[in-house]
């Protein structure tokens, strides 16, 4: 087995979210929160909800990777993308690409967590 990498990483996906191993010790450098959803309509969408890397592997650009791969993986599966995360919003806003652009929802209430 390779050993993952910066450049070549191992995704890992769980409900909820999708993490991103980058060296042999397989922790967890960063991580993506998602829910899923489904309209009245059926539409499918994953709700983008934050995304985190641990202190130890900051500054490596892997928030903008698994950023990436998760928005890719939505679309592949057949979701639409709700970003409530302020860096997945920044992350589209910066690229302005249009597969991501075409498949973007506006957030609404029922996107956001529940709380108690």
């Amino acid at each position: 087995m390779t050993t993952p990498t910066v450049d070549n990483p191992k995704f890992v996906e769980e409900e909820g979210f999708t993490g991103m191993i980058v060296d042999d010790t397989g922790n967890i450098a960063a991580r993506e929160y998602h829910a899923n959803h489904v309209t009245a309509d059926g539409t499918k969408q994953r709700v983008f909800i934050s995304t985190h890397t641990n202190e130890d592997y900051r500054g490596q650009g892997l928030a903008g990777k698994i950023v990436q791969y998760t928005l890719d993986k939505a679309l592949d599966d057949g979701y639409r993308i709700v970003a409530i995360c302020p860096y997945v919003k920044s992350w589209l806003e910066k690229h302005g690409d249009s597969r991501y652009e075409e498949a973007l929802d506006t957030p609404r209430p029922e996107h956001f967590p529940q709380r108690g």
